[in-house]
């Protein structure tokens, strides 16, 4: 059964990242992602292929701890040079089983939990995988985290850390909501590049006092936000997190609704990194027929 929660990233809820009107494309990017796993792990080069944009994109895990971004993967961009790249890994004799293990998708972005299998190493990678889909095609995807003996033990308090924020967000409880950050936490935006990700830093939220100041600001009224986690997963110490979120109507203004993506990097129970990636704006009878057909 899958459990639902509650979380807020209160940088989203106060509109500093602009909503889009709708989400998806001509093709599900879920299943465009899953029929890249299947192609993968079928050694079918152009089945693969022919799910990733001609310029498609493709980075390797970043080396600065407070990026999601790392380098473009030269040896894979353009068609000839992607081709190329995986005619020669799947003509190895031993190739990797691929296997996503939780997914999350909302709009163009779908984030994978990896599962990788390779006979040739002791031990199985995890990473955490974005991707992002238009009309049908893989566009870019991002490796943004890998799973380590460092950051392993990290994920259950990654997720335990965005339940405490919860509970302080449903109180409205802005003492303890600053106590789950660390003093030297960073804020980010969605990026203005869409072939970039959430790689601007926060206008509103730029050190410990800024961040003080918005979050006592936001709560000041009580409880102006109901959010509900749809899904959360973590690798290492990055968690995703799906979420619904719900403003408070005015009498000058109804209440608005969303569905947001976001990462954050969690270390001993305080957030480092907060990574807004995808909001997108929910009309109330979308909502409403989504929660009735939620799983319980």
């Amino acid at each position: 059964m899958q459990r639902r929660f509650t979380l807020v990233l209160s940088l989203a809820l106060m509109g500093l990242i602009p909503a889009e009107a709708g989400a998806g494309s001509a093709a599900d990017p879920a299943a465009v992602v899953a029929a890249d796993f299947d192609a993968l792990n079928r050694n079918d080069l152009e089945a693969f292929l022919a799910l990733y944009a001609p310029q498609a994109q493709i980075f390797g895990l970043p080396a600065d701890p407070h990026a999601l971004v790392g380098r473009r993967l030269e040896q894979m961009y353009g068609a000839e040079r992607l081709r190329a790249h995986f005619a020669k890994a799947m003509a190895q004799p031993d190739t990797p089983h691929i296997e996503q293990t939780r997914t999350v998708a909302l709009g163009e972005l779908v984030v994978s939990r990896v599962h990788i299998a390779d006979p040739k190493r002791a031990e199985p990678q995890v990473l955490m995988v974005v991707y992002r889909v238009r009309d049908g095609l893989i566009e870019d995807l991002w490796h943004v985290g890998k799973e380590t003996a460092d950051n392993r033990p990290q994920a259950a308090g990654a997720v335990a850390t965005a339940r405490a924020l919860v509970e302080a967000n449903n109180r409205a409880d802005a003492e303890r909501f600053l106590a789950l950050f660390a003093a030297d936490a960073r804020h980010f935006r969605r990026a203005e590049d869409p072939h970039q990700l959430a790689d601007l830093p926060s206008r509103a939220v730029v050190d410990e006092a800024s961040r003080a100041k918005t979050y006592r600001a936001l709560y000041a009224d009580g409880p102006s936000v109901q959010v509900d986690l749809l899904d959360a997963f973590a690798v290492g110490d990055l968690v995703v997190t799906h979420e619904r979120i719900r403003t408070r109507g005015t009498p000058a203004a109804a209440g608005e609704t969303y569905e947001m993506l976001a990462i954050l990097r969690v270390r001993d129970g305080r957030v480092l990194d907060l990574w807004p990636l995808q909001k997108i704006a929910r009309p109330a009878d979308a909502v409403v027929s989504a929660a009735a057909g939620a799983r319980p």
